[in-house]
């Protein structure tokens, strides 16, 4: 992902030419002329570096830095003066928090490149904590790639506030583990942790179970019921899918949000709540914005803090990581023999595009655990088993059957894929999985696998 460096300077002209600049140099570069506008920018996306003129007719630079300072402490600032050198105002910025500054008079377009550069380096260094060790432990977590451990950084920081906090990401990334992860490295640890999928029920039931109702509310509403909103009490609720959710809930949730009050459908009374809200979604909520599918009010009160998960091709460095440990859990949780990935075969797991992300790999992994008999699972039998889970067409779709089902249809397709790279011998193809050739003869049997399938 290509850092984001925000200008924020009053003369158009500049700004473009600046983004030019940084552009060419293979940075994410937007520009903002109105410095009010520039920090709404801050709070609704994220930005690496921000260059920040002096000067400006809408509000002075200075004061713009110290809100950034205040809210965003880990964006680097480099100030833009209209001097090249300029004593009072680089003592005056640096007290005030900024990284450094360049004159904008003949603006040196080495030294700006090379102070971005400075920018991003302490920024990353900046956004790993030291312990991040204990904290992984601590969590649960596998993590191995910068961008990723930046990711912690943030969960550790912001963990520790009680401001809610927007967690975006494609499906599969593992946004609810990363909200576990807030909770438990919260002050509200020992309280509880409850969530929901919104997109996953209807309007009335949703508003039921986060609300609560009163017996009587509805059909089928035969006693009081307890929402999730009152059995996190002190704790934390996660709410997955909030774009998949309608307006009129949007407007419930809303006055919850506002008042800290919960009231049960049905009800005339109101509870008070202490609850901190951690939402996710994979939907760009600024175009339901736009097309009045989400409440812009809404979506502030949610994204008082947003974290984004960066998909798994995008951390190669944690395929690996995450393979080796989901082996690992799945032997110790299904009580079979230890099994290990080979070098080549982990090789082979990092190349892919894992469009389903973590859940996608995992379900490969769970899969080779439980279908391989000997210890090593080699690159053949990974490749076999890329090949047998490839959807034909269109996105990866999570599979919801159980287990046993999954493994069962992985296993034959397995099969079938071995015996197609090895013309049909049967031998070739149990030695290419790790299969003994009676169990592989008596798998084939099992599946009822006829010779046209592979031939």
């Amino acid at each position: 992902m290509k850092p984001t460096i925000l200008i924020v300077d009053d003369e158009q002209e500049f700004c473009q030419t600046v983004e030019d600049i940084l552009r060419h140099r293979g940075y994410n570069a937007i520009s903002e002329t109105n410095p009010v506008q520039a920090l709404d920018i801050i709070e609704q996306q994220q930005v690496d570096v921000l260059l920040l003129d002096i000067q400006m007719p809408q509000m002075d630079g200075r004061e713009v830095l110290s809100r950034v300072m205040k809210s965003h402490p880990e964006i680097p600032v480099i100030i833009l003066t209209g001097q090249s050198y300029n004593v009072p105002v680089a003592v005056e910025t640096s007290h005030l928090g900024a990284f450094n500054f360049i004159g904008k008079d003949n603006l040196d377009i080495t030294a700006l490149s090379e102070l971005v550069r400075q920018a991003l380096e302490a920024k990353a260094k900046m956004d790993i904590p030291d312990n991040i060790s204990e904290i992984l432990q601590d969590i649960g977590m596998v993590a191995v790639s910068d961008v990723m451990l930046r990711v912690i950084g943030e969960v550790e920081r912001v963990a520790k506030t009680n401001v809610s906090i927007l967690i975006t990401g494609e499906s599969g990334v593992g946004k609810e583990v990363l909200a576990h992860a807030i909770h438990r490295r919260s002050h509200r640890r020992d309280k509880r942790f409850v969530s929901i999928d919104c997109g996953s029920v209807t309007e009335t039931l949703l508003e039921s179970e986060l609300f609560g109702h009163v017996k009587g509310a509805f059909t089928g509403a035969a006693t009081d019921k307890v929402g999730l909103f009152e059995e996190a009490d002190g704790g934390t609720i996660f709410l997955d899918e909030i774009g998949n959710t309608t307006p009129k809930f949007q407007q419930e949730l809303l006055r919850v949000l506002n008042n800290s009050m919960v009231r049960r459908v049905g009800d005339t009374k109101e509870k008070k709540i202490d609850v901190r809200i951690i939402s996710a979604t994979n939907e760009d909520l600024w175009k339901s914005i736009r097309e009045n599918r989400f409440r812009e009010d809404l979506y502030y009160r949610l994204n008082r803090y947003s974290i984004n998960v960066p998909p798994l091709r995008e951390r190669p460095e944690d395929v690996v990581a995450l393979a080796r440990y989901l082996l690992r859990k799945t032997y110790i949780e299904q009580g079979i023999p230890e099994r290990v990935f080979t070098k080549p075969a982990l090789e082979l797991l990092k190349k892919q595009e894992w469009r389903g992300n973590v859940r996608e790999l995992e379900s490969i992994v769970t899969k080779l655990a439980l279908f391989a008999e000997q210890e090593r699972i080699d690159h053949t039998t990974v490749a076999h088993a890329l090949a047998a889970a490839k959807p034909d067409s269109g996105p990866y779709v999570r599979d919801n059957r159980p287990l046993r089902d999954q493994v069962e249809d992985f296993e034959r397709k397995l099969i079938i894929e071995a015996l197609k790279a090895n013309e049909g011998n049967r031998t070739k193809a149990a030695e290419a999985l790790g299969v003994e050739r009676t169990n592989f003869v008596k798998k084939i049997r099992k599946h009822e696998i006829k010779e046209h399938e592979y031939q």
